[in-house]
């Protein structure tokens, strides 16, 4: 049972809108395509895992952040004994195993992730050995690209190839007990301690003058469309949406990328390109948030 789908991530979205409305640096992007990749290895993995209709319970993209520190978990398995913590790499392309590290054929290391996925397994024991469970957990590095190869890994039970998920998910689905209400309190532990709102500190810098104004299409990233009270219509991809919901869209966009700013009817208005009249900008904001008056104006949350 799925818990927690996998959606992308506050970084994603970020990087994902500012790609298109500001001219990124070369590291920038990089920074985006690599959310991409790695987002879409996540998603071939969530179908592996689907497919084998596993009995525990399922927690994708758990971000927990602690006094000390914050780490993310791309997949979680909980069973009635046992939690298998999986650490998902899209790598493309020819390493070698050298030292207890990965280097590139031009020579550059990679960062261990077997080291990435064990640090996390310890850090999730005592959190829940803080909360009065003793479990095991088992970590997994799964390589999920089959453009990927290492000359000399040595043999490792705790790494996955994609051609091994299928095997290892089936020999699980034979070991794996029934849900209990000790895990169901294990996983809601964890689910209440997601932090939804973490942004990174290396995220790039703007402002709101800086970045294009108007609304982009949900599938190919156009601003051009053409609108009418009731559908907006992309006249790039055709991509076809309701004005309100594309409006709505838009403002959520807003909000992720400008959490300081009060949100006004002047600001959606700019935000959205003078695409669409105020009015028609107030109305979307009426029907979806809380509006407060102050004095002569107003604001909504």
């Amino acid at each position: 049972m799925i818990l927690k789908e996998r959606t992308k991530s506050i970084s994603y979205l970020l990087l994902e809108s500012l790609n298109y409305r500001m001219n990124l640096s070369f590291n920038e992007k990089n920074q985006y395509k690599n959310q991409v990749k790695g987002f879409a290895g996540e998603q071939v993995f969530d179908d592996y895992m689907k497919e084998a209709q596993l009995p525990g319970l399922i927690i994708n993209d758990l971000l927990i952040s602690t006094r000390d520190t914050q780490y993310q978990i791309d997949s979680l398995l909980i069973t009635a004994d046992h939690i298998y913590l999986y650490e998902v790499k899209n790598y493309t392309g020819t390493y070698h195993h050298r030292n207890g590290s990965l280097f590139s054929e031009s020579g550059h290391a990679l960062q261990d992730p077997l080291a990435q996925a064990n640090r996390k397994r310890a850090y999730l024991y005592n959190l829940l050995l803080n909360f009065g469970h003793q479990t095991e957990i088992t970590s997994y590095v799964v390589y999920i690209n089959t453009d990927f190869y290492i000359y000399s890994l040595p043999l490792n039970q705790s790494v996955l190839f994609l051609g091994q998920l299928p095997n290892h998910f089936h020999d699980l689905v034979k070991k794996t007990p029934s849900v209990t209400d000790q895990i169901k309190k294990i996983a809601d532990k964890l689910l209440r301690l997601h932090d939804h709102n973490f942004r990174p500190p290396n995220l790039p810098e703007y402002t709101f003058d800086q970045l294009q104004k108007g609304i982009l299409c949900p599938k190919c990233f156009s601003f051009q469309h053409s609108g009418s009270r009731q559908f907006c219509l992309c006249s790039e991809c055709g991509h076809q949406e309701k004005t309100a919901e594309a409006i709505h869209r838009s403002i959520k966009e807003f909000r992720l990328l400008f959490p300081e700013l009060i949100l006004t009817k002047q600001f959606i208005y700019e935000w959205c390109g003078g695409s669409y009249s105020k009015s028609r900008i107030r109305d979307v904001l009426k029907n979806n948030y809380h509006m407060h008056i102050i004095g002569r104006g107003s604001y909504y949350s």
